[in-house]
Order: structure tokens, then sequence, then C-alpha cells
């Protein structure tokens, strides 16, 4: 990996990250002053901790680029062929992702309770619901989302979609997806400039191959 700032993350350390959620034991002992982020990601790697970098990339993206993560990890596992329910709550995630506004977001809300939130899908679908606006129907007062509850949703969706599968590739798939992540915060792997239709496939061609 290289060895410079990740521009799409706005803190200096990996300590400043790691303050917003709580850390597993693994990570903690990993966890070093003066560590930038792509260095702490970097150790977790070498160490296998796949789950922790999930969680550390979650809440160290910008909300937007954070669910196009999991916009990009669901239909690289899961396939284009998902059944109608779930295929209709990635393609309300992915239209927000191309113009989140506040309709978008309610559109991704409605989704994702047709399927209960319990699926990785689900899970995406209330990043978006979480990641503005009130939780509360619009009628009634505001009631303003907990402050990480995209990032929490956006890593328990990729922990859950990286488990399916061949167990042989498990490993190298939970990585495959982790350097999908660090591309994002890279600045690569982005939405189109220009909205496309969301039934057209998503760029998963570019996701970087896992390393032996």
């Amino acid at each position: 990996m290289d060895a410079g700032p990740l521009s799409k993350v706005s803190a200096k350390t990996a300590a400043e990250v790691c303050s917003r959620y709580k850390l597993t034991d693994a990570a903690r002992k990993r966890l070093q002053d003066g560590l930038t982020p792509r260095q702490f990601v970097e150790l977790l790697l070498q160490a296998h901790g796949y789950e922790d970098a999930f969680d550390f990339l979650a809440y160290a993206l910008p909300r937007r680029e954070a669910i196009w993560w999991a916009c990009l990890t669901l239909r690289h596992i899961l396939g284009p062929d998902l059944p109608p329910l779930e295929q209709a709550a990635l393609k309300a995630v992915v239209e927000w992702v191309l113009q989140p506004d506040e309709a978008k977001r309610r559109a991704a809300q409605a989704a994702g309770e047709a399927i209960d939130f319990k699926k990785p899908v689900g899970f995406a679908a209330m990043a978006v619901y979480g990641s503005s606006g009130s939780l509360g129907p619009p009628t009634f007062p505001e009631v303003t989302p907990p402050k990480y509850m995209t990032a929490q949703a956006v890593s328990a969706s990729i922990t859950l979609v990286s488990a399916k599968g061949e167990s042989a590739t498990l490993l190298a798939r939970k990585r495959e997806l982790v350097e999908l992540g660090m591309t994002i915060a890279d600045g690569q792997n982005l939405w189109p400039a220009k909205a496309k239709t969301t039934t057209e496939p998503l760029p998963t061609r570019a996701i970087p191959r896992p390393r032996a």
C-alpha cells in the first residue's frame, strides 16, 4: 500500500478514528500513538484482523463513501440476481449515493423496512436511513440519528456479507473487501460523476485482487 495519507479520511491519526467506537482487544493491542489510519489498517491486515479493519474503515470514511463501499461489496459478493425486495433495497441505496437527498433517504428507509433491516442489504439501507435527517415520520418531532449509526450499519453489512461464499476463500475474500475499502479511502472506485441508471452493473471490476 501507498504510505501517503488517505484522501477521503479526515482523521490524521488512527487513534482519532478509534475513539469513535469500541475496539476489540486484538485491535487495541495494535493501536499505537502516532499511527496514521493507513498504517493501522496495514497492521490489521498483517494480523488477519479483517473484521477490525471493516469497523475501522466504516468509522473513518465519510458517510457517502462508506455506504458506497457497502454497495460495491454487496454487488460483488451477492451478484446481480438478488431476490426482488433485496434488489429494490440495494437500488434505493445506490440511488441515494448518486443523489443523497431526503427523498432518496426515505426511499432507502422504506426499502430496508421491507426486508426488516436484517440482511446485509438491509443494513446498507439502514446506513442511509441514519445518515441525516430524522428517524421519525416526517410529520413527527425530529429524532436525530445516533452520530455513528451509518458507520455501525456499514460495518454490519460488510461483515455479514463477507461470510457468504466458500469457506476455503473466506480470508482472501475478507482481505479483498478491506482493500476495496482502502481504494475508496484513497479516492478511487467512487460513484460515477454522472448518475447512471441503477440497473447497470456496479463497477466491481475495479476491485483489487487479494495479495498472497
